[in-house]
């Protein structure tokens, strides 16, 4: 019976870390923005995440196919969330978060000195 519970013990922390690894990609793939028909699919390189815008709303002029709006994102397990920066097609920069919702729904924030703004994206199946 003790041997049981020590590998009851040990077995615990090694799921919850084993999931804690999983979860961090689970923001990887192609998402749409809930405003406009604007895509970005979200990519890891280098253990760091990162969005490519992969269609334009037609509206917006300086926003092109290919660039790379979402820069080093870091998963941080204690908030549960991805911080990383944000490089807007007209140049401008701005930190970011990115927090997960549900496995389908992604909320996309960004803040520049006093002023926040956020976004919800929906994942393209």
């Amino acid at each position: 019976m003790k041997i049981n519970k020590q590998i009851l013990l040990l077995l615990i922390p090694l799921v919850l870390l084993l999931t804690s690894f999983i979860n961090n990609d689970s923001i990887t793939g192609k998402w749409v923005f809930s405003d406009s028909p604007r895509e970005i699919e979200i990519y890891k390189g280098n253990n760091k995440y990162y969005g490519k815008i992969t269609k334009v709303s037609g509206t917006e002029k300086k926003e092109k196919v290919g660039h790379i709006l979402l820069l080093d994102f870091v998963y941080d397990p204690s908030e549960k969330e991805y911080n990383g920066n944000i490089n807007s097609p007209g140049g401008m920069s701005a930190s970011g978060v990115l927090s997960l919702l549900n496995e389908n729904k992604l909320k996309f924030s960004i803040k520049k000195l006093f002023v926040s703004k956020s976004f919800t994206l929906t994942r393209i199946q």
